[in-house]
């Protein structure tokens, strides 16, 4: 059974503002990929209160372990491999947000669906 929680549902909203973060810091992104090595990625930062907080280089082989602790004080992270272009963020960042705007959609369809048959 899905998660309908509302904690659910803030959760994908909070997403769709951090996928705007990320767009709006593209060329950052995009200026940076210049630099990043083959063998890393280029991972970029939002913090908890939704603010762009920076970009690091992590090896492929450490991503399992370096992502998550980046996150870790309630930030989110995109991983961008070298060779990430203008147009591939632009399409992540939007079909991150149209997720889930479609993920809060489908939760109030289904709760008002509930709501009346109660």
């Amino acid at each position: 059974m899905a998660d309908l929680s509302p904690e659910t549902r803030a959760r994908a909203a909070r997403t769709i503002e951090v996928a705007a973060v990320f767009a709006e810091n593209a060329d950052a992104i995009i200026e940076a990929m210049a630099y990043v090595p083959e063998g890393f990625v280029l991972v970029a930062l939002v913090d908890g209160n939704h603010r762009f907080s920076g970009l690091h280089q992590i090896a492929t082989t450490s991503m399992v372990e370096e992502v998550p602790a980046l996150e870790a004080d309630g930030g989110w992270a995109m991983v961008f491999p070298v060779g990430t272009s203008r147009d591939d963020i632009d399409r992540r960042t939007t079909d991150l947000a149209d997720i889930n705007r479609k993920r809060i959609a489908a939760i109030d369809r289904i709760l008002a669906r509930r709501d009346e048959r109660s």
